[in-house]
């Protein structure tokens, strides 16, 4: 059995990503990637009156389109520390070529 099954699946940045835009000043995105302290407070201060709210949405989207143009590492990550999967776009810049990116 691998290590990510143990630790669960690993987690989807285009999830993560419509919670934050939609319901970040609720801390849902956070409580999705399994971030419970900070989604707590996160709730509390109404996604940081709006400023966190911002922040986290903008990082999971420009996350999201590098992931598409090929950057490996992105810049969120779940409770574990593991990377998300998928970027924007059906297929993604790796190696110079295009690989399928959903639905592999």
């Amino acid at each position: 059995m691998e290590n990510s099954d143990i630790q669960g699946p690993q987690k989807n940045r285009i999830l993560a990503l419509i919670l934050s835009m939609g319901f970040g000043f609720l801390g849902l995105d956070r409580f999705y990637l399994g971030k419970w302290k900070s989604a707590l407070f996160k709730v509390i201060t109404i996604g940081g009156l709006g400023l966190w709210w911002f922040i986290d949405a903008t990082i999971l989207l420009v996350d999201a389109f590098l992931y598409s143009l090929g950057k490996q590492k992105g810049m969120m990550k779940d409770s574990q520390g593991r990377e998300l999967k998928y970027g924007l776009s059906l297929y993604r810049l790796h190696n110079g070529s295009f690989e399928q990116d959903w639905f592999k």
